[in-house]
């Protein structure tokens, strides 16, 4: 997942020249002037925000961010533009992205960007493959995909997103970049247009012009800027082509329907991270949302241990899991700074040590295997000398660093997501079943009148299998039990979180957090003996066995939610009893073709099964989810999506047979 960051020169300019491609990025003349022209302009951008049609959201993509000058311009003329949409949600994608201190270098050149690209900066990530999610202030989404732009194009689960409106075509020429206009894209870039879709470039090359006529655009040339003499605008005149069949027939149970509510009121079942972080993500999109939690306060679950680590799941092979995982730690960072900047939440990143071969003995992970696929920004090897440097503490070995890392109290976390004034919170109510009751969902609350919304969200881990509709989802209860013990004046120095066979958190009011043992059941009746074992466990990752206390002080005892295959479960609820028989022929050809999708209950959503991960996957999750429900482009590739959907339990043992049918 690791990328390459462009090569560039600087010209006497100022400007960067790229050493890879053998050409400017800008216009000698104005780079400013030309973007408003090229782009801003030509598309004619501030007459359709203040279009009535265009008040929900306003969907921009483009092929080149560079420096991100095209985004920049972009993002004032919103701001500038006092009768606009909702929502702007930019999509670029970039194969070889600027490191930061080059754009801090570039931005120095254009004052007049100064508060926009101060903001993208802050959030800005110049490492690692895949679609990075940066929500700018409270309408504004940047979707910036690193990688091949073909490659990344494919990823996205094309279906389920709505049309782009606009296109930005701003790569290096194509004499100088070839891969960026060839058919194959040009192709792409029409199935994610309609008609009303638009189209601009300072490129009139020959190739370009056919390439979008046999893709359905009708081409203008129009005068360039500056000594140019020309430059190209496209309106897609077709109809947004359909999903082709053959990928209806392959995997039919995985197409998503598309949402459908009267109105924007939800209800979301259970307020530990999964709840809250889903509540959140849907309120920032206008939604009305009602948190129900049977619990006297949030967070009284799993999500309600005393601190909770930050870190990166790490995989020895680049695969769509691995991306998944690496993308939710980078999603998490930039939520917890953001929420901190803003609410002061107790987000502490200072860092996350794992112990090399204490973890993962299963599957040991391989220090070659994980330089080849991540960045040092998300992970670097340390030695038993630099790790014990770092931590504070002689360690018992290398170790695995995470510099981004740290831990945070979920309690505090799900408080400042609730914080928003478009969720209310009701605990102490206990949903007893859920129906659907004509166009809204029913909640049927324990000594309480029923309530009803447009939408339900089921994100209270393991107890979603007491519903109907999900008795059938392989859902693990995991009991964990939370030591504390006092800090001494050796452990007190420990200044990152230690994750070996336990994990010890840095000192707090002179206690140590140790988390957690691991066990198949849900007795919540503390046990003597999981404290001894923690104290022993968490004294292996020091040389020294005396260096914590062994005294327990309190302790806690959670029950976890896990899936079959450790993947979170989020998504569209199916119906199970109708996909089982729609599908079981599966049962008897794993390889069975279908013409038709699956079955889904309309307005019905999960997401839960996060286990000791929440805090990492809980908030790009949610952020999925909330985007699904809200009919706009999507933060996840299509394999991930399908690896996170709740019918997959079922397809797989169909096609293994372990659902048998009477003949």
């Amino acid at each position: 997942m690791k990328i390459e960051n462009a090569s560039i020169s600087w010209l006497e300019t100022g400007l960067p020249y790229s050493n890879k491609f053998n050409d400017v990025y800008y216009s000698a003349e104005s780079e400013l002037a030309e973007s408003e022209y090229v782009f801003l302009h030509a598309n004619q951008l501030g007459q359709r925000w203040s279009d009535e049609k265009n008040r929900h959201c306003f969907t921009i993509a483009e092929l080149g961010f560079g420096s991100g000058l095209n985004f920049l311009q972009t993002v004032k003329l919103w701001q500038n533009t006092p009768k606009r949409p909702d929502r702007l949600h930019y999509i670029s994608f970039e194969k070889y992205p600027f490191k930061k201190s080059q754009l801090s270098r570039i931005y120095e050149r254009w004052p007049g960007l100064f508060e926009q690209s101060k903001e993208l900066l802050r959030e800005y990530t110049d490492h690692s493959r895949g679609c990075h999610r940066i929500r700018l202030g409270t309408d504004i989404t940047l979707d910036l995909y690193f990688g091949d732009a073909l490659e990344q194009m494919n990823t996205r689960m094309l279906g389920s997103c709505p049309p782009i409106q606009c296109w930005f075509l701003d790569g290096f020429t194509p004499a100088n970049n070839p891969e960026l206009w060839n058919e194959e894209i040009v192709q792409l870039i029409a199935r994610c247009s309609d008609q009303e879709t638009t189209l601009s470039s300072y490129s009139v090359a020959g190739k370009v012009r056919t390439a979008l006529k046999n893709a359905g655009f009708e081409i203008s040339k129009l005068d360039g800027f500056g000594r140019k003499r020309h430059m190209l605008f496209a309106r897609k005149l077709s109809p947004q082509s359909e999903e082709p069949t053959p990928t209806i027939r392959e995997k039919p149970w995985f197409i998503l329907p598309k949402p459908q509510h009267a109105g924007k009121t939800a209800a979301v079942i259970g307020a530990g991270l999964a709840g809250c972080s889903t509540a959140y993500s849907l309120a920032q999109r206008g939604w009305q949302v009602t948190v129900y939690d049977s619990g006297n306060k949030v967070a009284d679950g799993a999500s309600g241990f005393s601190k909770l680590a930050l870190r990166c799941r790490l995989f020895n092979t680049d695969s769509y899991e691995a991306e998944f995982f690496l993308h939710c730690y980078l999603f998490a960072i930039r939520q917890y700074r953001k929420l901190k900047r803003e609410q002061d939440i107790p987000w502490n990143d200072c860092g996350v040590l794992q112990l090399e071969k204490a973890l993962n003995k299963r599957s040991p992970l391989q220090q070659h295997k994980l330089k080849e696929i991540y960045s040092e920004q998300i992970v670097q090897h340390l030695s038993k000398a630099e790790s014990s440097t770092l931590a504070g503490a002689v360690l018992a070995g290398a170790t695995w660093h995470f510099p981004a890392g740290g831990y945070m109290q979920a309690t505090s976390l799900c408080q400042s997501y609730l914080n928003h004034p478009n969720i209310e919170l009701q605990l102490g109510s206990h949903t007893q079943s859920i129906s659907k009751c004509e166009q809204k969902w029913s909640l049927q609350l324990e000594n309480c009148k029923n309530k009803t919304a447009d939408i339900v969200v089921i994100a209270n881990s393991h107890s979603a299998v007491e519903f109907e509709q999900c008795q059938d989802l392989p859902l693990q209860v995991i009991r964990g039990q939370t030591t504390e013990v006092k800090c001494n004046e050796s452990s007190s120095e420990l200044q990152v979180v230690l994750s070996g066979e336990r994990t010890i958190f840095p000192a707090t009011d002179g206690r140590h957090l140790i988390s957690a043992s691991y066990a198949n059941n849900a007795d919540l009746q503390s046990i003597s003996s999981d404290n001894s074992n923690n104290l022993r466990l968490a004294a292996t990752s020091f040389e020294e066995s005396d260096c914590l206390e062994n005294t327990p002080l309190t302790d806690r005892v959670s029950l976890r939610c896990n899936s079959a295959d450790q993947l979170p479960v989020v998504g569209p609820m199916p119906d199970l009893k109708k996909m089982k028989i729609h599908y079981a022929a599966l049962s008897k050809n794993a390889r069975s073709k279908f013409d038709s999708v699956g079955h889904y209950l309309p307005g019905l959503y999960i997401n839960v099964a996060h286990a000791s991960n929440g805090l990492a996957s809980c908030p790009l999750s949610a952020e999925f989810l909330a985007s699904y429900i809200n009919g706009e482009n999507l933060p996840l590739s299509q394999e991930a999506i399908n690896s996170l959907n709740p019918s997959r339990f079922l397809i797989r043992d169909l096609q293994k047979q372990k659902i048998k049918f009477n003949d």
